[in-house]
């Protein structure tokens, strides 16, 4: 291991400067992301020499290039990471992105031997795509799908069954609040579970290719995912 946790908490806090005095925690990092925006640019080495560090910043700077500028239309700036002008993506190929993300998931949850998600997944539901403005999931328990609590019982806690590197726990809740999505914290962490799980795939990938075309998922049903592309204005 390169740094101690506590070392890499300081270099963030020094970058951002924050007051020496303030405790160092996971915590304590929460909108540390949101500092550098637009573009990101001051942490281009933020990780020192951490193996997955060049990978852990080209991520995010995709996240940036996503993002862009947070000031809103009608004043003030955003707490989070917001896709406000995303680009159009082709219904097909949100499809296909959807898709892949499942099996993303399927494979995740293979590795960390999850079988309600995987008995959730099988077989792969069917992928409708929408647009317009999504109606929100249900808030009470009993009137989720199973496959909508399965998906969302995943999404918060699979990395609890992964040994993995202890600077993850440090920076997760930094990571999650960029912007309150757990799939695309994953994406972005991705790098830090890789080695233990799958080197070779980026199974959160396609989820951030969707979502920063704006595209979000909806499930009423216990076969089928709804995606809600942006309408497209002329």
């Amino acid at each position: 291991m390169s740094m101690t946790t506590d070392e890499l908490i300081r270099r963030f806090h020094d970058l951002a400067c924050v007051d020496p005095e303030t405790e160092r925690d996971a915590d304590s990092l929460i909108g540390f992301f949101q500092v550098f925006r637009p573009d990101g640019a001051a942490i281009a080495d933020l990780y020192g020499d951490l193996d997955e560090g060049p990978e852990l910043v080209e991520r995010l700077q995709r996240l940036y290039q996503a993002a862009g500028e947070d000031r809103r239309p009608q004043g003030g700036r955003d707490a989070y990471f917001i896709v406000r002008r995303p680009a159009g993506i082709d219904p097909e190929h949100a499809r296909q992105l959807a898709e892949s993300w499942l099996d993303g998931m399927a494979k995740i949850a293979a590795c960390v031997e999850d079988q309600s998600t995987l008995e959730a997944l099988r077989p792969r539901p069917a992928i409708r795509v929408l647009e317009g403005v999504p109606p929100k999931h249900p808030r009470q328990a009993e009137d989720k799908s199973q496959l909508l609590k399965a998906i969302q019982a995943y999404s918060t806690g699979w990395y609890e069954k992964v040994q993995t590197s202890p600077y993850a726990d440090v920076l997760r809740p930094a990571y999650y609040f960029t912007t309150c999505d757990p799939m695309v914290r994953d994406y972005l962490m991705w790098p830090l579970y890789a080695e233990v799980l799958d080197r070779d795939s980026d199974p959160m990938h396609p989820y951030f290719e969707l979502w920063r075309h704006g595209v979000k998922y909806r499930i009423f049903q216990e076969t089928q995912i709804d995606l809600y592309l942006p309408r497209q204005v002329d």
